[in-house]
């Protein structure tokens, strides 16, 4: 089945099933983040699921990587989670292995709700910690709404320390931005695109990376999913041409 005729079948499911507006705590592009937040007093369970493949420099690499949050609206302007378990499946040449990665913390602080007046805006933080390895990210949140178009672009700047020591240090610089369209409150196509650069050590400059991938998404009473493959648009061997992105969240 084409990606065209699945894209069609999925979009008919979901105009059947999906019976209530989107809300706030939905997410509708698994790549980016929205300055939305949720209100204060919700709370949500989000299942992540993301699959790597494909890597040039490796013909049996594969990784399945899974993420199990909480998130709660903390306050007016603040949302919080904890990812409490962050394990993963990875497989090369050299064998695979099944092995728990980290533990983190969210925060997402509404500068700006985003209206059709007002851009939105919002900053983002987590912290990572697990075996060997220790992570500080944040981003920029930017949101533009135009009727059924809305566009994101989220500005991320990370710090990696790996090893028994943490002396394996890193920097990542990414920019992603993405275009939604929403033909029924309830049913969102998109498009998201991601440009990313690693500094390791923080002294010297790896290749530059681009993805590009549609999305779509849906919700029903009470739960959300959406999902996104994204495709290599460069030539990075060491990087996967494919990494797609499922979530699932569950509005308690």
């Amino acid at each position: 089945m084409s990606f065209a005729s699945l894209s069609t079948h999925i979009a008919v499911l979901a105009t059947v099933l999906c019976t209530s507006f989107a809300h706030a705590s939905s997410r509708k592009t698994p790549w980016l983040y929205s300055p939305n937040i949720m209100n204060v007093g919700e709370v949500e369970y989000e299942q992540y699921t993301t699959w790597k493949t494909n890597k040039q420099s490796d013909s049996e690499y594969s990784e399945v990587r899974f993420r199990h949050s909480i998130e709660w609206g903390a306050a007016e302007n603040l949302q919080m989670a904890v990812y409490f378990a962050d394990w993963r499946y990875k497989k090369t040449s050299e064998g695979s292995d099944t092995y728990f990665h980290d533990v983190a913390v969210e925060a997402i602080w509404q500068l700006q709700a985003p209206t059709p007046d007002d851009v939105g805006i919002g900053l983002y933080g987590e912290i990572k910690y697990g075996d060997d390895f220790f992570e500080l990210e944040g981003k920029l949140l930017f949101e533009m709404e135009l009727d059924q178009v809305n566009i994101l672009y989220n500005c991320t700047l990370e710090a990696e320390w790996e090893g028994q020591h943490l002396d394996d240090d890193k920097g990542v610089l990414e920019n992603a931005i993405a275009v939604t369209y929403a033909p029924e409150p309830n049913l969102t196509y998109g498009i998201q695109a991601i440009w990313e650069i690693e500094f390791p050590g923080w002294s010297q400059q790896s290749d530059d990376v681009v993805y590009v991938g549609p999305s779509i998404a849906w919700q029903s009473e009470g739960w959300w999913i959406t999902i996104s493959p994204l495709f290599q648009a460069t030539n990075v061997q060491s990087e996967p041409d494919l990494q797609v992105r499922l979530l699932f969240g569950i509005d308690f």
